[in-house]
């Protein structure tokens, strides 16, 4: 039983895999107008488990034997039975320019995970995830020598992470790793067109950047009984910087014509397939959380990221030295047991997360923050649950002639484990 679910989890993420990377080569992607996305690999992606979500992804320091924590890959070794994860994220945004005011929104799969213990104290992970987003069409119109035109910025694509993740336990200590291939395409394109004049001189910009490389992140776990109903956990990971191959496609092409006759298309600038390497910048992260039995839970999380590091000959504007977020974060289950009363072994979580974006306009970086909630729905008599999440915040400021957004996403995850899977039937 055990061996067909996990070739018949190999089977659909594989397809997930080919099926993204497809979708990746030909930039067709649930399209959400997200303005900041124009900037380094686009808007990152915060694709984890509901459950983790809706407590203000305070996930450092996190580990249950029923939920799948890829943030850390040290708390695999914390897993029971086999579980199987999948979500989905449906977000819309209004975004406020000057005296203009849009919506937007799009809903995508967040992430599709297999955790299967590895005898008493290991675990492993498969998993597919998006790590980022880039979709945006944006307009300005500008005064030239020949007249007023109008610069039209378009983006589409963004990276996926296809990964295998494995955890060791001694005593209190855990470590862990993930190791997994990071690809996706990015095309960025401007095309400015004179709009006043009998005479058009259109010129368009675009680059079409391939990228594909192994990727690794290691996470580190100490959990501690301080008492005979209070447990202690202390979390911490690190990604190093590292390099991924990438390909450059760049094209200048001039649209020149005249109201009543067309001279066609000149290239004027062409480099096609040029090797790059695309360096992510060093994160780490630190988490504390405390937990009463299987009652309550607090936590706090902090995340750096060194965006210094960060190089990518193809989108390297505005971008900030650093970024980080600050999260907190509770969870409550009245009682985890009730065998009658199904609210008492639903779970209550509610979060709060602030940080900086690496995002840096008229050397301004973008501050971002929002309240998270959600409620995890048991299923009857089983471990296995759904799992939802709301966030609602804000990024940006109109400050500055600069852009605000407000957002609201909403997850939804379901979580199956069932210890049968590893237990000999006794009766058919």
């Amino acid at each position: 039983m055990f061996l067909k679910l996990v070739k018949s989890f190999l089977f659909v993420s594989t397809s997930v895999f080919i099926t993204s990377t497809a979708n990746a080569q030909n930039i067709t992607r649930s399209f959400e107008n997200a303005p900041f996305s124009r900037y380094g690999v686009g808007e990152e992606v915060n694709a984890i488990n509901p459950a983790l979500k809706s407590m203000g992804s305070i996930t450092s320091a996190y580990a249950d034997p029923y939920t799948i924590n890829t943030d850390n890959p040290a708390s695999y070794a914390t897993l029971k039975y086999v579980t199987y994860e999948a979500g989905a994220t449906m977000s819309s945004r209004t975004v406020l320019a000057g005296d203009q005011k849009y919506k937007t929104g799009a809903a995508n799969l967040s992430y599709l995970t297999i955790g299967v213990p590895l005898g008493k104290n290991g675990g492993m992970v498969i998993g597919y995830r998006p790590m980022t987003n880039v979709g945006y069409t944006l307009n300005d119109t500008t005064q030239t020598l020949i007249g007023k035109s109008v610069n039209s910025y378009t983006g589409k694509g963004g990276l996926n992470y296809f990964y295998i993740g494995g955890a060791g336990k001694y005593k209190g200590f855990s470590l862990g790793a993930n190791l997994g291939y990071l690809f996706g395409t990015i095309q960025n394109a401007s095309l400015l067109q004179n709009i006043d004049t009998t005479y058009n001189n259109n010129s368009e910009f675009s680059k079409y950047s391939q990228t594909g490389g192994l990727y690794f992140k290691l996470g580190a776990l100490y959990e501690a009984e301080i008492s005979d109903e209070y447990t202690l956990r202390i979390g911490g990971t690190l990604a190093l910087s590292q390099k991924i191959n990438s390909e450059l496609n760049d094209y200048w092409i001039s649209h020149p014509s005249y109201a009543t006759d067309t001279s066609g298309s000149d290239t004027a600038y062409n480099a096609s397939k040029v090797k790059t390497k695309l360096t992510l910048p060093m994160r780490y992260s630190l988490g504390v959380q405390l937990a009463k039995s299987d009652q309550l839970l607090v936590g706090i999380d902090y995340t750096y990221t060194n965006w210094s590091q960060f190089n990518n000959s193809s989108f390297q504007d505005s971008i900030g030295k650093s970024a980080y977020k600050l999260s907190v974060g509770a969870e409550y289950t009245p009682n985890s047991t009730s065998l009658y009363k199904y609210w008492q072994r639903a779970n209550y979580r509610i979060g709060f997360y602030y940080g900086q974006d690496y995002v840096s306009i008229n050397s301004k970086q973008m501050n971002y923050y929002a309240i998270t909630f959600g409620i995890g729905l048991p299923f009857k008599r089983t471990n296995d649950r759904i799992q939802t999440s709301m966030e609602i915040g804000r990024i940006g400021t109109q400050s500055s002639d600069l852009i605000k957004q407000n957002f609201i996403r909403f997850s939804l995850g379901i979580s199956l484990s069932d210890r049968s899977w590893f237990q000999k039937r006794k009766y058919d």
